[in-house]
């Protein structure tokens, strides 16, 4: 955190553009890294670019290779595959770039829409600053919040206890949704919204959206909580998408510069599918697989795919995912409702015709359901089978790490190796480790260091 105070005003490199136009001595005279006279829609897809970077990046790989996705076989992923995570490199780097980076930016532009009164503009970044934090908590529990993004003084930010960071997320999410329906005044957002084109309905969706994916992160303490997640999810989905149309996805490829952070791992095969991957899709029948991996001279391969070319998309919240919390949450609630196999039948439907462009035929989807997604009543055989299915779904993503570490589902056997210090005992990780940085410099640093099988709030 030393080095996220430090250069907590390195914002967008955007500073040139400040100086266009200022012939005058005043306006010369301005801290041209001074980001509170740039403008909302200046900020806005680079804070979209930023969190889609951080989302496909390093740290999904990392939990990709703890949920046995792909394998790591060269470079640093090598010794992920035996869970030893070097706390200078790719923690430290990650850590650091989401408060480096959308983090402290969507904190200046909220400030700067609020003074506008653009407040449609405050909700998009509020909306995308709880997707933010919800990944940095569910990657590392209890992390700096309140005064890590307010204050350069404060070289030391105290941790937010993760409970209380799960608040923040359901207020942020809340006061967006407020932010939408209120009078935007001056400028709306359009084509500088990259995703979504200014169109504020679906960001309301989205909002609801995240609220439904972060009430279910804390299913384990139902009973404990003065509300119950699953029926606040539900709740929640009532309003989210209706379809795969509503989706937030960041869609690489603007130019021929902008590529997918992820596809440099697989086009230099640091990292391959993990092989009880590709014998568990082929158990299923799964047609996806082919959009995941490719067999080359009888090895499987990640090279190229629909995740991992130069222009590759991002999946950040969606509708399918929707179906899934739908089908666990009414599963949870009664097991005998038949809307639970409604639910997931749609769930893999839609992933299918999605990632797919439409083309894989109602009659494979049809029969590929009917052989594996057939529900029983008996809750535990349902969680894994819905589990399971969103597994699938969740490819090139963190949360099927949160789904794993929530329910145990898939059944996975640890990696080999993977029983030292970093992770005693060797069971796949619970959590990454802080970076060096933090443990060195911060003085509210969490004692003691926790190890990657120390379990966070909603892990218990």
């Amino acid at each position: 955190m030393k080095y996220i105070l430090k250069y907590i005003y390195s914002i967008v490199p955007i500073s040139l553009l400040l100086l266009i136009g200022s012939c005058e001595l005043e306006e010369a005279n301005k801290n041209p890294n001074d980001v509170t006279s740039v403008p909302a829609h200046v900020l806005l897809p680079f804070n979209q670019e930023s969190i889609a970077s951080l989302m496909i990046g390093t740290t999904q790989v990392m939990s990709g290779i703890f949920m046995q996705y792909y394998e790591g076989i060269d470079n640093y992923p090598l010794s992920i595959q035996t869970y030893l995570v070097n706390e200078a490199t790719y923690p430290e780097w990650n850590f650091q770039d989401y408060y480096n980076g959308p983090m402290i930016n969507l904190i200046k532009m909220i400030e700067i829409a609020e003074a506008g009164g653009q407040r449609h503009y405050v909700g998009i970044g509020k909306t995308m600053l709880a997707l933010c934090l919800g990944n940095v908590t569910s990657l590392w529990g209890d992390v700096p919040y309140t005064e890590a993004l307010q204050s350069t003084d404060n070289l030391s930010p105290e941790y937010n206890d993760q409970q209380s960071l799960y608040d923040s997320i359901q207020s942020l999410l809340d006061a967006a949704l407020i932010d939408f329906d209120a009078v935007n005044e001056g400028r709306l957002p359009g084509t500088d919204d990259v995703i979504f084109n200014g169109d504020i309905e679906k960001w309301k969706q989205t909002a609801y959206a995240l609220k439904a994916r972060y009430y279910m992160h804390v299913s384990k303490r139902t009973g404990e909580l003065p509300f119950d997640p699953v029926t606040e999810a539900l709740s929640a989905i009532e309003n989210a998408y209706t379809s795969s149309e509503s989706d937030l996805i960041y869609q690489f490829g603007f130019t021929s510069l902008e590529n997918s952070p992820f596809y440099s791992y697989a086009r230099l095969n640091y990292i391959i599918p993990n092989p009880n991957f590709t014998l568990f899709m082929f158990e299923l029948g799964d047609p996806r697989d082919t959009l995941y991996y490719k067999i080359k001279y009888k090895k499987a391969n990640l090279e190229e795919r629909y995740f991992t070319s130069p222009a590759s998309p991002v999946y950040m919240v969606n509708y399918h995912e929707m179906k899934f919390i739908e089908a666990e949450a009414r599963l949870r609630q009664n097991t005998s409702d038949p809307l639970i196999q409604t639910a997931l039948n749609e769930a893999v439907r839609a992933h299918m015709k999605l990632i797919s462009s439409d083309l894989i035929h109602d009659t494979i989807i049809d029969d590929y359901i009917s052989r594996n997604l057939t529900l029983t009543g008996v809750f535990a055989d349902d969680l894994e089978t819905i589990i399971n299915q969103k597994y699938i779904a969740s490819y090139a993503g963190i949360e099927s790490w949160t789904d794993y570490r929530r329910t145990g589902y898939p059944d996975l056997e640890p990696n080999e190796g993977g029983d030292h210090n970093q992770n005693p005992g060797g069971g796949i990780p619970r959590r990454l480790p802080y970076p060096q940085n933090e443990r060195l410099y911060n003085k509210n640093f969490p004692q003691p260091l926790p190890t990657m099988q120390d379990r966070f709030w909603w892990d218990q």
